[in-house]
């Protein structure tokens, strides 16, 4: 029942990933210098840093249409990994998260972070550019249209706020004697 719970993420397209060497630089006046000076071709700017990246084709080969205009599937993410924008959004519940699993049958090569989304970035993606997962390759690895690359779950809340309750252990003295 555990494996059938939740939604099964099949990928769009067929992609050849290889693994994505990445600098990260934050705090850098000058990071197009900084690239060059690590060797790489790539700079990509995320929300507070820059990525530095070899050419990688595999990163431009897909793009999906937004309503401001079209948009790359792939940008480097951090820590060897590949934000996959699927370019389809969902609305989750005030007061849910969706929590993104690897698939039952892993892909060799290709990593899957567990992770847990919240309603209120579910929904900022879906207004931009649809759901993303991040990927991970780890060696060079094909992917194929249809074939299951993540599974997401729906949770309430309540489900990630679960405490237990239990009762300290009766110490015992010196002597041996159950003490207070």
């Amino acid at each position: 029942m555990g494996q059938e719970l939740g939604w099964r993420v099949h990928s769009p397209i067929d992609i050849q990933f290889t693994p994505l060497d990445q600098i990260e630089l934050d705090g850098i006046s000058d990071p197009e210098a900084a690239g060059k000076a690590a060797n790489r071709a790539e700079l990509w700017q995320r929300e507070k840093s820059h990525l530095a990246v070899e050419k990688t084709s595999w990163l431009h080969l897909y793009q999906f249409s937004t309503a401001r205009g079209w948009e790359n599937m792939f940008l480097p993410n951090g820590a060897g990994t590949v934000e996959w924008r699927l370019g389809w959004g969902i609305d989750v519940p005030r007061g849910h998260f969706l929590l993104i699993l690897p698939p039952e049958n892993q892909v060799d090569g290709l990593q899957v972070p567990t992770g847990i989304l919240s309603s209120t970035a579910t929904s900022r993606m879906s207004r931009e550019n649809g759901l993303s997962i991040a990927v991970r390759p780890t060696q060079p690895t094909t992917i194929r249209r249809g074939q299951e690359i993540a599974r997401i779950v729906l949770l309430p809340s309540d489900s990630l706020q679960v405490r237990s309750l239990y009762e300290e252990p009766e110490t015992a003295d010196l002597n041996g004697d159950a003490g207070a």
